[in-house]
C-alpha cells in the first residue's frame, strides 16, 4: 500500500511560517505522508479562484489522496468546518460554498467536524490544529461518519452563472493564470453543443473574435493582424482569451467575473 497523500491550497502566499507549520504536523502525525503543495498563492480570501484550482487539480490524484483547503477558513454557525468523502477524495476545509461548487453534481457524503480537541487554545489556525488531525483519522483508516455529525447539505456557492439564450450566450472570465491567460465560464464542449455549427462571434473590447486557434502561436491568416489577442482551448478544456508571448490580462486589463456576449449567426 502507498503512503497517504496530502494536498495543499491555501491562499497562505511563501513567505511566512503557515506552510511549514502545517507540513510538519502533517509529517508528525502520518508517518511517510506525501505533501503536496497545489498552490498557496490563492489571493487572499478569493473562494472563486480557489475553487476553479482545487476543481482542476483534486480530482486528478488517486483515489484515497486527502485534500486540505484553507481559504476563508473562520469557522461560523453558517460556515462549519467540514469533511467531504467524494469519489475516493477526500477533502477538509470551511463550508463556505467551495466544497459545493468544487463538487457540483457529483455524489458525496459530508460530515461537521466536531468533537476533535485542539492542541491549542487559539482557533484561527484551523488547518495546523484541526485539519491536520482529521488526516491524520482519515489515513488510519477511520470513517468519516467518526469525526462529527451528518451535514445536512453543503452551503450552496454563489458563482456568476452562464445566461444562455437562442443566439447567444453571456460569459464571463472565471480565472486568470500567472501568464495572464483568461479562461471563459464555458468548456469547448459546451460551446460545440450551443453552437450546433453555427459562425459565432465574441466582442472583446474592440477584438471582434471569430475563431478559435488549436495554440497560443497558431497562425491564422483569418486573423485580423493588428488583433493579437486569441480564443483557444485551454488545458481544462475551458475557452480562453490568450496572447502569443504576452499577458491578455494585464494588456487589456481583462478581470476576473468580466462579462463578453458569445453570438451565433
Amino acid at each position: 500500500m502507498g503512503s497517504t497523500i496530502v494536498t495543499l491550497t491555501t491562499d497562505w502566499g511563501y513567505t511566512d511560517f503557515f506552510a511549514g507549520s502545517v507540513k510538519g504536523k502533517l509529517h508528525s502525525y502520518i508517518p511517510g505522508v506525501q505533501v503536496v503543495d497545489i498552490t498557496h498563492g490563492i489571493p487572499k480570501f478569493q473562494i472563486i479562484r480557489a475553487t476553479f484550482v482545487v476543481k482542476q487539480s483534486c480530482f486528478d490524484f488517486p483515489p484515497g489522496t486527502i485534500h486540505i483547503i484553507d481559504v476563508c477558513s473562520s469557522q461560523t454557525t453558517d460556515h462549519p468546518f467540514v469533511v467531504v468523502e467524494c469519489e475516493g477524495q477526500y477533502f477538509i476545509c470551511t463550508d463556505n460554498g467551495l466544497p459545493a461548487a468544487v463538487l457540483g453534481s457529483r455524489p458525496y457524503k459530508a460530515v461537521v467536524i466536531d468533537g476533535i480537541r485542539l492542541d491549542t487554545s487559539s482557533q484561527n489556525f484551523a488547518a495546523r490544529d484541526l485539519f491536520c488531525k482529521v488526516a491524520a483519522l482519515i489515513a488510519q483508516g477511520t470513517p468519516i461518519d467518526e469525526m462529527g455529525f451528518p451535514a445536512e447539505s453543503l452551503c450552496p456557492s454563489t458563482p456568476v452563472n452562464t445566461s444562455t439564450f437562442d443566439n447567444y450566450i453571456k460569459v464571463h472570465v472565471a480565472y486568470v493564470d500567472s501568464y495572464g491567460n483568461c479562461y471563459l465560464n464555458i468548456t469547448y464542449d459546451e460551446f460545440e453543443s450551443f453552437r450546433q455549427g453555427r459562425r459565432f462571434e465574441l466582442q472583446v473590447h474592440e477584438f471582434r473574435l471569430t475563431k478559435i486557434v488549436p495554440s497560443y502561436v497558431e497562425v491564422n491568416s483569418s486573423l485580423p493582424k493588428y488583433a493579437p489577442l486569441l480564443l483557444t482551448v485551454s488545458s481544462t478544456s475551458h475557452l480562453e482569451l490568450a496572447v502569443a508571448y504576452g499577458n491578455a490580462s494585464d494588456l487589456f486589463n481583462l478581470q476576473t467575473n468580466e462579462t463578453f456576449v458569445l453570438r451565433f449567426l
